[in-house]
């Protein structure tokens, strides 16, 4: 029930700063009856090429590190050129301790995770301060896994022989393609959410297979679906 409404939460986050962002793309008025649209024309506005710096985290990612079987902690770097293209860096903690229903074994990782990329502004208004945006990402994981299970039983020499292993170290790589929305609340602070198509490139093979979950990733499979809800200060 807590994961529930957890998520129940991030989802009516999702849709305030959607619907704050289309809110705040127009001013219109009523006049007669008739919608009218009402552009304010700014002449002396200047759209520099360095637009500012940015600092975020990812609020999603926490919650699912202390609510379900994995998680991260995340935060993002974010530059602003000409309130159209925007350079990312993305680094975090990827956290799991968890074990499988069916198979009983136990996975752990506390590891870092990297992800470089960029990010378009396809909104018209530049100078609004929200974003609909697509964008690209490539994640990089150095990580380290302990892994261990009920031991197997050997029948030809009648002795148990444990599973049991630990500090195992893996490194995997992927791409991410990017899709999202960002709306601005108050000066310097932001909200915005993403979805992101995640495809694995490679991962280290390791005596015991893959692992379970991949930092920054997720579970590890050729290709997945994730998701971050990003509260964003402009600096």
């Amino acid at each position: 029930m807590k994961t529930l409404r957890t998520c129940a939460s991030i989802f009516a986050l999702w849709l305030l700063s959607s619907a704050l962002l289309f809110a705040q793309e127009r001013e219109t008025e009523r006049f007669r009856g008739i919608q009218v649209k009402r552009e304010v024309v700014d002449t002396t506005w200047h759209n520099p090429t360095l637009a500012g710096m940015s600092l975020g985290f990812d609020a999603c990612g926490a919650v699912m590190a202390a609510f379900t079987p994995y998680g991260q902690i995340e935060g993002q770097f974010r530059v602003n050129i000409k309130n159209r293209f925007f350079p990312i860096v993305e680094a975090g903690l990827g956290i799991s301790d968890h074990t499988g229903d069916e198979s009983n074994l136990h996975y752990k990782t506390h590891s870092p995770y990297f992800r470089l990329g960029c990010d378009y502004n396809f909104l018209k208004d530049l100078r609004s301060g929200n974003r609909i945006f697509g964008g690209v990402r490539y994640g990089f994981s150095p990580f380290k896994y302990d892994l261990s299970g009920p031991s197997l039983h050997d029948a030809v020499y009648d002795i148990d022989i444990p599973f049991n292993y630990t500090g195992i170290t893996s490194t995997a790589h992927w791409v991410e393609v990017v899709a999202g929305v960002e709306a601005k609340l108050w000066k310097i602070f932001h909200v915005g959410w993403s979805v992101r198509y995640k495809f694995r490139i490679s991962e280290k093979n390791n005596p015991t297979g893959h692992a379970w979950y991949i930092p920054g990733y997720g579970k590890s499979s050729g290709s997945t679906l994730g998701g971050t809800f990003n509260i964003i200060f402009d600096i």
